[in-house]
């Protein structure tokens, strides 16, 4: 009877080795990097389909800077994306400004729109020559 009592405190304690906890489940975040060029192709592919996702209204007219956060394995391909879009209501007739963050798995189709938001004229970014 001890040695099944034994092997049932053996097995359960294996399991909750094995179960993550809050702290453990979440992804490890690298540190944000500057994209170097965000009129890549890519990134203004993301910029323009998180646009597409938020807003029928909006027009995407460009990325204007960019951000890369690796998840998990900093040299994984997965990736959170900030992104600082432009965007008007007719193509080219505003200076609306939006930050949205984007999560993309193995540079694949983008997975999903983490934020999006207007960015208020007094805390946009200066602009890229």
């Amino acid at each position: 009877m001890n040695s099944l009592l034994l092997l049932a405190v053996a097995a359960a304690a294996a399991v909750c080795a094995f179960v993550p906890t809050p702290a453990t489940a979440d992804p490890f975040l690298c540190p944000w990097r500057t994209v170097a060029h965000p009129e890549d192709p890519f990134i203004q592919n993301l910029g323009s389909w998180a646009v597409d996702q938020q807003h029928s209204v909006l027009h995407f007219d460009k990325v204007e800077s960019a951000k890369a956060q690796g998840v998990g394995d900093c040299t994984s391909m997965t990736r959170n994306y900030e992104l600082v879009i432009d965007a008007s209501i007719r193509a080219g007739s505003g200076d609306y400004k939006y930050r949205a963050v984007v999560y993309v798995t193995n540079f694949t189709q983008p997975q999903k729109v983490i934020s999006f938001a207007a960015i208020p004229p007094s805390r946009r970014p200066p602009a890229a020559n």
